[in-house]
């Protein structure tokens, strides 16, 4: 009886496990089908990569702590939230501008935008935190406005790294109280030490990313017209000694000294290449320690003018931006969804002027993706057709300035 009893047990559990075998089985079945009908059923309406408006930002994931005095744990959270802000403004421009730059202009960061890093945030979230007895200690993902950061560097005049050096080459005569104006160019083979005036204006541009140019560094055979020795220069012998010294960028004019209360410039910045006056302007300054440091008069009227004037300069000579075109591509004879991926994979991979590839509309019949490119559609399709990093073989068709087909051989 108790051999029957046991058989009966195990053929019950033998049909229980072919039950739960065949129900695993319809359900991979299930989850596959479901995926295929996502990959290549048509959509109902058509996907569009969405064009924003709103700044371009970037998420970072920091920690913070704050201590805990008097048993007040709201604000050493509050602590330890504003010092994952800074860290996260400060990761920002050291991969922005690079540790040289954020070492050489350390203190104008700081003041200008860390020591307000709250502001530079967009948005946060708090991914987790804990409390001992004597620290919180946060740890938040937080998105970093880096529209309005690259406004403030450029209004700061500091640029990313890697953009191109710009050579400058200083013409500027100094004028005290009580005594004529002067100026290195009247007798360039003396060497004379570098007036407050030369060396506030190499400080500001080489924190700005510009070569100043050693003006004792010059071949002493050369002859001088004798208009490049008087101490008031025309354009013309501006442009010489920035051909003689190969510069790009010439800054001329006067900066005059009123005693220690009041200093005044007037500057303008001339291409060497054509004599084009790119930027030009008369700045006032006054004593001031408004600052950690205090700021003479001469300094605060050359660093109102840089401030005002250098974007002008920069801009002059970033490399023009390529037009960003939107194109669209219909593949078709793919077979399976991870073909699918693997065009898109190559021409993100494998053309720099792509900067993104985007799903717009799946059919049984074709898929065709939306391409942001900085070139044409006729260029792209003149490259890939031969590519020797073809996921598949293709040919190419349909070509026109909209787009193109690729259809899988």
């Amino acid at each position: 009886m108790d051999q029957v009893i046991t058989r009966n047990n195990m053929r019950g559990t033998q049909r229980h496990r072919s039950f739960f075998c065949t129900m695993r089985g319809f359900l991979n079945i299930s989850l596959l089908a479901l995926f295929l009908c996502v990959a290549f059923f048509p959509a109902s309406e058509p996907i569009f990569a969405q064009e924003t408006t709103e700044p371009v930002s970037e998420e970072r994931i920091v920690t913070g702590t704050g201590r805990i005095f008097s048993e007040n744990v709201a604000d050493a959270r509050n602590e330890a939230i504003s010092q994952a802000f800074l860290r996260a403004v400060e990761e920002y421009l050291v991969q922005k501008l690079g540790p040289r730059a954020m070492a050489n202009n350390f203190q104008r960061l700081y003041e200008e935008v860390l020591s307000r890093a709250k502001e530079q945030i967009q948005n946060y979230q708090i991914i987790t935190e804990f409390t001992d007895d004597r620290y919180v200690r946060v740890l938040i993902k937080a998105r970093v406005n880096t529209a309005v950061l690259g406004t403030i560097l450029e209004d700061m005049g500091l640029r990313e790294r890697g953009t191109l050096q710009i050579d400058v080459l200083f013409l500027v005569s100094e004028k005290g109280t009580g005594s004529s104006a002067s100026g290195w160019w009247t007798d360039p083979l003396a060497h004379t030490s570098l007036s407050l005036t030369e060396l506030l204006l190499s400080q500001v541009f080489e924190n700005r990313g510009f070569r100043v140019i050693n003006r004792s560094f010059f071949p002493p055979e050369e002859g001088y017209d004798e208009g490049m020795l008087q101490i008031s220069l025309t354009d013309e012998d501006v442009l010489k000694w920035g051909n003689l010294l190969s510069a790009q960028v010439v800054i001329t004019g006067e900066a005059t000294m009123s005693g220690e209360s009041r200093a005044s410039v007037y500057l303008r910045a001339i291409r060497v290449k054509d004599g084009t006056t790119l930027a030009q302007g008369f700045r006032e300054g006054k004593p001031s320690s408004a600052r950690s440091e205090e700021m003479s008069a001469m300094e605060s009227a050359i660093n109102k003018w840089a401030h005002d004037m250098v974007p002008y300069i920069v801009e002059v000579f970033q490399p023009a931006k390529q037009a960003v075109n939107q194109i669209i591509i219909t593949l078709r004879g793919l077979k399976t969804y991870k073909e699918l991926h693997a065009i898109k994979e190559f021409f993100t991979a494998n053309f720099p002027e792509v900067e993104s590839v985007t799903e717009r509309r799946l059919k049984r019949e074709y898929v065709s993706v939306s391409i942001k490119l900085k070139g044409d559609a006729r260029g792209l399709a003149r490259k890939a057709s031969n590519h020797p990093k073809r996921p598949f073989l293709f040919y190419i068709s349909d070509i026109d300035d909209k787009g193109f087909t690729v259809v899988r051989r």
